[in-house]
């Protein structure tokens, strides 16, 4: 007889939820981190709160807009880094002010959001057709990566190198604008607008202090994502807290950890 977390409905789709944001947030985060955007998942949350907030403020469903903003927001993002010329987390910075304002404005003004389930994540908010986008995401993202694993690692270290290599950056940069937008998009339904930063960043550089190969980080960065977020739903239901904020403090401790074998001169 399964325990009863495995054979409510609801935990069901959190489950998998999970699942796929565990896989999609720190894969990403691996051409994010060192791309020096680290802020870009912030960003982008944002813009998922702001058009959630949109929505409601004219009476329709924000989820569908959410992901055309999310996207429509980090391609405008990588755009402006680099035609301004800026730090991508001064660009970064500037938009998720912005899009916060927005949203604040839109509450202010009487649209009705759940804040709660929102920024913190909700295992109730979780539907079967956010589970099917981020799956088709997570496998569209794998795909590629593997089949172009080179010429994407030639554009995560230097445009400049790429473009001089021949590859198509304006297309590269679409593709990262889109599986990254729609990576964050389908998470803040699980992990909240608050966290989405957290697991696209700390399983990356709880890895980098362990390997020095790219295929590594991808690998351990994927793993310590999915078993921080799932152990983090699991005491969500068990201890009744937010599940992204029972996600973050197992994701902390497991920098902590990596940190210490760090010291100790561990390397994978």
């Amino acid at each position: 007889m399964l325990p009863e977390i495995f054979l409510q409905p609801f935990m069901q789709r959190a489950f998998l939820a999970a699942l796929v944001a565990g896989f999609l947030l720190p894969f990403v985060g691996c051409f994010i981190v060192p791309k020096k955007l680290s802020l870009l998942g912030d960003s982008s949350s944002h813009f998922v709160l702001a058009s959630l907030a949109l929505g409601a403020f004219f009476g329709v469903s924000g989820v569908l807009a959410a992901y055309v903003a999310v996207v429509v927001g980090v391609f405008a993002a990588l755009r402006l880094v680099r035609g301004l010329g800026l730090s991508g987390d001064q660009v970064l910075a500037i938009l998720l002010s912005f899009s916060a304002a927005m949203a604040s404005l839109a509450i202010s003004r009487g649209a009705r959001v759940s804040l709660g389930s929102v920024l913190f994540g909700s295992l109730l908010a979780v539907q079967v057709e956010d589970i099917v986008a981020g799956l088709l995401v997570a496998v569209f993202a794998f795909v590629f990566v593997v089949r172009n694993f080179g010429r994407v690692l030639l554009y995560t270290v230097s445009e400049e190198l790429a473009r001089i290599r021949g590859v198509n950056v304006s297309l590269y940069e679409v593709l990262f604008a889109l599986v990254t937008g729609l990576a964050v998009a389908v998470s803040v339904r699980i992990v909240g607008v608050l966290l989405v930063t957290a697991l696209i960043v700390v399983p990356v550089m709880a890895v980098g202090l362990l390997v020095s190969s790219m295929r590594r980080a991808i690998l351990f960065s994927v793993v310590f994502g999915e078993a921080s977020l799932l152990a983090g739903v699991v005491l969500s239901y068990l201890l009744d807290i937010a599940p992204g904020a029972a996600t973050v403090f197992i994701l902390i401790a497991v920098f902590a950890v990596s940190l210490l074998l760090s010291r100790s001169g561990l390397r994978v």
